[in-house]
């Protein structure tokens, strides 16, 4: 595989079948379940929607070149389905409806995101959505940090998180870090950026909440924590090539152990 980093369709970037953080928390779970996901893709949800609305809002500082904004109608009249169908022929190939209520979000996101000291400073340094491409421990991978801020010295990484009300807080933020798997998006970007020869020291989330008044707060991840994010990326990928190597076992596998009685069930029947 070539090593390389440069401008990318984030729909190319996904085409490519090089294993991606999203993957790499496939697998966490099972890997089963990453390679049905990258064959037939995962459902998009609302919540994953309205991220990347918001996440192309902060980055472009428009909504208009990727979202429409829908008619106020009722689609379950004769005249308003009408409506709708009219607003539906005139959308351009990739741009995608969104209400009102998703447009003013998306808006007020941004301005939050904007204004916030440290958030702006690495908004306005960042190159937005570069894509890196390389081999780890012998398994193709690809990252695609939201904001890469290292072509200034001493500037890091950085990843816009959407998040609900109380939910950008460090404490909320340092356990949903942890509890799904986020440890290994970092850890990915920093080992490929690294091995493309570009020095990444830090890391940086700017989360956004999407719901009045839109607080913003601005986390990076310690030494500690991106040695551990590494590691965990690590054994990801000592798991995913174990599977290749194993012919692709179905389920959870066979000859499975005996299940043990826990330590903390031993304590409650002998206290």
């Amino acid at each position: 595989m070539n090593e390389n980093y440069h401008d990318m369709d984030i729909e190319d970037y996904h085409l490519d079948e090089a294993i991606s953080a999203t993957n790499m928390k496939d697998i966490e779970i099972s890997c089963e379940l990453a390679l049905h996901n990258k064959k037939h893709g995962s459902k998009e949800t609302t919540a994953r929607f309205e991220g990347s609305l918001v996440h192309h809002a902060i980055e472009f500082k428009e909504t208009g070149s990727k979202y429409a904004l829908a008619p106020e109608c009722d689609r379950r009249t004769t005249a308003g389905k009408a409506i709708y169908a009219e607003f539906q022929e005139r959308l351009s190939e990739g741009v995608s409806p969104i209400s009102k209520q998703q447009y003013e979000m998306a808006h007020n996101c941004m301005d939050a995101a904007w204004s916030h000291p440290e958030s702006k400073l690495f908004l306005k340094e960042a190159k937005f959505e570069r894509s890196g491409f390389c081999e780890l421990m012998g398994v193709e991978v690809k990252a695609r940090p939201d904001l890469d801020c290292t072509h200034i010295k001493g500037l890091p990484l950085v990843d816009i998180k959407t998040r609900q009300l109380g939910r950008a807080s460090q404490e909320a933020w340092q356990h949903d870090f942890w509890s799904s798997h986020t440890y290994l998006q970092a850890g990915l970007q920093i080992l490929v950026w690294r091995k493309l020869g570009i020095e990444v020291n830090d890391y940086f989330y700017i989360l956004v909440e999407r719901e009045p008044p839109y607080q913003v707060n601005v986390v990076g991840l310690d030494p500690e924590s991106i040695t551990y994010g590494i590691l965990g990326v690590h054994n990801i990928l000592e798991k995913w090539k174990s599977y290749l190597a194993s012919g692709l076992p179905k389920s959870y596998g066979l000859e499975q152990k005996l299940i043990e009685t826990p330590e903390w069930i031993q304590r409650k029947f002998n206290t």
